[in-house]
């Protein structure tokens, strides 16, 4: 089973990995690949330079590899001594974009996501990773909500 763990290091994608790891009954042929969407926006007339527009990239995949590290960790704690394969990437583009064509480029069978729980007008003017991800994958979609208690 191939299985997709989408973080952006937020208490919501901790709350997703924690319940996939409680959730997956896995094998060694288990393979979980956590995935983190860099995005860098690149302004029009970049007023600030080449450099400061390289600099915020480079800080931008250095935190990725920070986030990819910590749900990593998380994750297999979570598995309690279940047996899977882990791996990471860091993907630049847009957070549906990346999950999606990650997800279909590698015939994924599960996409994880955690849902940030957004209301209306949120979503109308931020968009919802979540929801896209639902209306577009190919596959089957678990989008975890963080438990309040």
């Amino acid at each position: 089973m191939k299985i997709i763990l989408a973080t952006d290091g937020s208490e919501f994608s901790v709350e997703a990995a924690k319940k996939l790891g409680e959730m997956i009954t896995c094998d060694d042929k288990t393979v979980i690949r956590i995935i983190n969407a860099v995005e860098v926006i690149a302004p029009p007339m970049m007023p600030f330079g080449r450099e400061k527009y390289l600099n915020q990239e480079k800080a931008l995949q250095e935190a990725a590899v920070k986030t990819l590290d910590e749900t990593s960790l998380i994750l297999s704690e979570a598995l309690n001594e279940k047996s899977a394969s882990i791996e990471t990437k860091s993907v630049k583009g847009s957070a549906k974009e990346v999950i999606l064509k990650e997800a279909e480029e590698w015939e994924t069978d599960l996409i994880v996501v955690g849902s940030h729980g957004h209301g209306f007008w949120d979503r109308m003017f931020l968009g919802s990773v979540s929801n896209a991800v639902v209306q577009h994958a190919h596959c089957t979609v678990l989008v975890v909500r963080k438990t309040t208690k």
